[in-house]
């Protein structure tokens, strides 16, 4: 009985630590939804003045001659294209990062998306829950690391899923080590084995819980 007890616990352990991986994977897309995650989309500043008009008239060449160009927003506005990444439109303004350089209520008008990528940043479209999870199993370590994303724990089912690989096989490494005390007739062991099993799968799950904080 008590043997029996020990393998409901290990297949429980196993049930609930694939339960986890899935319900992260839920809980990431709901606060996609409710806006607590999001992506900074990818643009392309449009230039006020365009720096081949810049010497066309007296005017322009001295209104381009007192901008101050080590100020980020100025750079970004008048300097050529640079490839940003924009979120948080607001009457007409946005927040876009560049490099390392936050810039705040910069004109949307001065920047170009690609494709649907205006549709997300306006929030006009939302993924789905596949395209979301597909998504975010696409990016790199480094991407989500970077301002591409509003905070890495967005991906934590990417390490719940390794996490899960890692339990599932120690579990097999002791199923084949029971095999083989039962194969030596040295079943007095086998009690030891699926006590060890059964604690290890109870304490896998408590940290996963506790460490990606779903």
């Amino acid at each position: 009985m008590k043997r029996v007890v020990l393998i409901i616990i290990i297949l429980v352990s196993m049930v609930f630590s694939v339960s986890d991986f899935f319900f992260a994977m839920r809980e990431s897309y709901n606060k996609y939804l409710e806006g607590e995650y999001f992506f900074r989309e990818k643009a392309e500043t449009i230039p006020a003045i365009d720096p081949d008009s810049w010497m066309t008239s007296l005017e322009t060449w001295e209104r381009v001659q007192n901008i101050d160009f080590t100020d980020t927003k100025n750079m970004l506005l008048y300097g050529g294209t640079y490839d940003v990444y924009a979120y948080g439109p607001h009457d007409r303004v946005c927040t876009v990062y560049y490099g390392s350089q936050v810039v705040e209520d910069f004109p949307v008008s001065n920047l170009k998306f690609e494709d649907d990528d205006a549709e997300y940043f306006y929030g006009r479209k939302k993924y789905t829950y596949d395209e979301y999870i597909e998504y975010v199993k696409s990016l790199s370590e480094d991407e989500l690391e970077s301002i591409r994303v509003s905070d890495k724990k967005m991906a934590n089912f990417k390490d719940v899923q390794r996490h899960i690989f890692i339990l599932v096989a120690v579990e097999l490494v002791m199923g084949m080590v029971l095999f083989l005390l039962f194969k030596a007739d040295m079943s007095d062991k086998v009690d030891l084995v699926l006590l060890l099993g059964a604690l290890y799968g109870i304490f896998f799950e408590i940290v996963t819980v506790f460490a990606f904080q779903f």
